[in-house]
């Protein structure tokens, strides 16, 4: 089975930020905890703490479903965290495996990385950069911003434009657009790091001082 990404933004209600902050916890250390669940991290918006993403990955479905059916999840998301928030929208994504491998060698434009016609635009007010087929999204690149510094947290295909060059042209357009900001990165998205390890002319955009996972020399 195909390894799952669930992607939760929350938006907590005005008071309720530190019991929010103190249910999350807990709910995430019981979910690290769980056999079939491979991560899970909160990332709260720097300058609006009611702003919030849960990034947590499954092994499977299965996983899923299970983790839906324990306790924590039943009383403290729904019965305790929820009831705090003015809105909650959850994505689900099947993990692209081969998107993470990037050929050595880049066209000149990012147009050329993808098969699909497609265009990378910044969201700032969601913290995103989106691949754009037509009026779809195919793909996302979350973002934070940290200081003069933007932290690429996570980037995610939909499932029906996947194995299309779509991650590839989103990282390499937003990239670019980074670059015309004169924005240094750092990265803690796995997709991002790898892009760059084959296209090493974008190197020079992570941070010295705060590369993420980005490997030095």
């Amino acid at each position: 089975m195909a390894e799952l990404q669930v992607i939760a933004r929350y938006t907590v209600t005005f008071g309720n930020e530190l019991e929010v902050a103190s249910l999350l916890a807990q709910l995430g250390e019981a979910t690290r905890a769980e056999p079939g669940n491979l991560s899970s991290v909160t990332y709260r918006q720097l300058d609006d703490e009611r702003d919030i993403i849960l990034l947590e990955r499954y092994a499977s479905l299965d996983a899923l479903n299970a983790h839906r059916a324990t306790t924590h999840y039943q009383d403290l998301l729904l019965g305790q965290i929820v009831r705090r928030l003015d809105r909650r929208v959850v994505e689900i994504y099947d993990v692209d495996r081969a998107s993470q491998y990037f050929p050595a060698a880049a066209p000149p434009e990012p147009s050329g990385y993808s098969e699909l016609p497609l265009h990378v635009r910044e969201n700032a007010e969601s913290q995103t950069y989106d691949a754009l087929v037509g009026d779809d999204i195919a793909g996302t690149l979350l973002y934070e911003r940290e200081g003069p510094r933007l932290v690429l947290t996570h980037t995610a295909v939909q499932p029906r434009f996947q194995h299309k060059g779509v991650a590839t042209a989103l990282i390499a357009g937003a990239l670019d657009d980074i670059r015309s900001k004169g924005i240094k990165i750092t990265i803690l998205c796995p997709l991002v790091n790898t892009f760059i390890e084959s296209h090493p002319d974008y190197a020079d955009l992570v941070d010295a001082e705060h590369p993420g996972v980005a490997r030095k020399g």
